[in-house]
């Protein structure tokens, strides 16, 4: 950060020399934003919003079960960059671990939006895909001994469903292989379902 110091007279007289300042709104309005400009602006501390305390919650569903068993813990995590959105840590009792990125708005991509009720038929009617949490996944880390080789080969990105049953708050984590979205066969394709229980 530049800091200027100038004598009193001196500037009075550079600034009777000066043209009109335009107002704050305008000069504003003229300065490209860092969204604009596609990176972050390394003079401005980017400070990330804060995100919520980790959940708990156990498998429920058959595959859950077998590929997941035990307690499943979903860590927020905050933005990186001031052009990343905050994203959550998926890590499960027996060593799988995903890190994601929130994909806000994704559930409901799509000409016609997709099919959720095929995804979610256990789910309560109707389904509401601004609910649905989509989250990319960018990183993994799968125990040699993990049954199926974790969730699913490659997963791709995750469609998370909070909703609630007889069982009391219940996620069910649709998971999306391939390299794109809206899903399109053969680019992406729904690999499975797993649900899981709020731990109490």
């Amino acid at each position: 950060m530049r800091i200027l110091i100038l004598a009193a007279a001196s500037l009075f007289a550079v600034a009777a020399c000066q043209p009109e300042t335009k107002p704050a709104q305008e000069s504003a309005a003229a300065q490209a934003t860092l969204e604009e400009l596609g990176q972050d602006d390394p003079d401005i501390a980017f400070e990330p919003a804060p995100v919520g305390p980790p959940k708990t919650y156990e498998a429920m569903s058959k595959t859950a079960m077998s590929f997941t068993p035990g307690k499943l813990t979903v860590t927020p995590t905050p933005q990186q960059s001031i052009n990343l959105p905050s994203g959550a840590t998926f890590a499960f009792e027996n060593g799988i671990r995903y890190e994601t990125v929130m994909a806000p708005g994704g559930a409901g991509m799509g000409d016609p939006v997709y099919d959720w009720k095929g995804v979610f038929p256990s789910a309560p009617d109707p389904i509401d895909p601004s609910m649905i949490e989509m989250y990319t996944v960018e990183g993994e880390t799968i125990p040699a001994n993990a049954p199926n080789g974790g969730l699913c080969e490659r997963p791709f990105i995750f469609g998370v469903y909070p909703h609630t049953d007889a069982q009391g708050e219940v996620i069910t984590i649709a998971v999306f292989t391939g390299n794109g979205w809206p899903p399109e066969k053969p680019d992406t394709a729904l690999c499975g379902t797993f649900s899981y229980s709020a731990v109490k």
